[in-house]
């Protein structure tokens, strides 16, 4: 039999940890006295390739992770991803000695792995409301993201995950890809009407699962209220609470055609001024779309530089003390003294 190839560096095993489950490195002879043989299903020859697999998948994860980012489940998802891949075709070919088309292959995966792993800039995060471009007549369906930085199923290569998989909105209720983070693609599902055709966004959005009679009835605001809209930013990839006050309560939205759709009307729950002279529909009576101004002052609601002010509870010193407050039922509540604990 061909010798056994040497374990892999120290630093390795000290930086990575054991590689998942695979065997260990074929034992030399002294090992074999002892009776530590590899796995009865897997030859010499087999647990020495799959070894070699990994030695060069940990070498191509200390070049890709030199900071130690990635957590340790990661790494051993991304070992146990290249050991798939790499084993599979080398298993399939018959052949049990790697090649430099193999090596170059394994970094090129780990590396776009390990970017997939440490992923951020995303514009969305899982569970965010945004609106997708689905192409044809309607053009824009409303969802919910439910996960980020996908394998694409029609990239071999595994080197371009797809940004968004979202789950669109009754009646389709099905789940999309979303091939590019670009506005072309998805958009933040706000406020509409600082739009040219925010008109049509608005019915796009308006909830297909609620009867008509039903939205009348438990609105949050009352006419002349003072409230915070969320409302695209000023680059259209992020977005803002913008100040304003409520000028109608349930504003009719008529049905319109656009090409051989018809796009049903509804109930807005309201139509609000904002301070900078626009008007905007509300399209749900939801805390992420629309708060109490006391509650939620004007200002970024998602920006590029990480900031998120989406939770529906919220917290904030007052004179004497903390508060928690409710963006839902706008319930506030005094916290004990000196206690600013999310005891929620």
């Amino acid at each position: 039999p061909p010798p056994p190839p040497p374990p892999p560096p120290p630093p390795m095993e000290e930086m990575f940890g054991p590689p998942l489950d695979a065997p260990p490195p074929p034992p030399d002879a002294a090992d074999a006295a002892e009776g530590v043989v590899p796995p009865p299903d897997l030859s010499d020859a087999e647990g020495a390739m799959l070894w070699a697999v990994l030695e060069v998948a940990n070498e191509a994860l200390m070049e890709s992770d030199p900071n130690l980012q990635v957590t340790e489940g990661g790494v051993k998802d991304i070992q146990a991803d290249v050991l798939e891949k790499v084993f599979g075709v080398m298993e399939k070919q018959g052949r049990t000695e790697l090649v430099e088309e193999d090596r170059a292959y394994i970094h090129r995966r780990v590396s776009a792995l390990v970017a997939k792993a440490l992923a951020t800039g995303r514009r969305f995060a899982k569970l965010d409301r945004i609106v997708c471009n689905v192409g044809g007549a309607r053009g824009w369906v409303p969802g919910t993201v439910q996960a980020l930085n996908e394998d694409d199923p029609s990239d071999p290569t595994g080197l371009r995950p797809l940004p968004y998989v979202v789950k669109i909105d009754p009646p389709e209720s099905r789940l999309v890809s979303v091939p590019k983070d670009t506005n072309e693609c998805a958009r933040a599902e706000v406020c509409f009407g600082t739009r040219e055709d925010g008109l049509w966004f608005t019915r796009m959005c308006l909830p297909k699962a609620v009867k008509r009679g039903s939205q009348r009835s438990g609105r949050r605001f009352g006419k002349g209220d003072r409230v915070a809209c969320a409302v695209e930013d000023e680059s259209g990839d992020f977005s803002d609470w913008a100040a304003g006050e409520v000028v109608e309560v349930d504003h009719a939205v008529a049905e319109d055609w656009r090409g051989d759709v018809l796009m049903a009307g509804g109930l807005a729950p309201y139509r609000v001024l904002l301070d900078s002279g626009a008007t905007v529909l509300v399209h749900a009576d939801e805390h992420w779309l629309v708060r109490d101004l006391t509650l939620q002052p004007a200002g970024p609601r998602v920006a590029a530089d990480g900031t998120r002010c989406l939770k529906r509870m919220g917290k904030r010193r007052t004179g004497d003390g903390w508060e928690s407050f409710d963006h839902t039922t706008r319930k506030v509540r005094k916290l004990a003294d000196g206690s600013s604990d999310d005891d929620d």
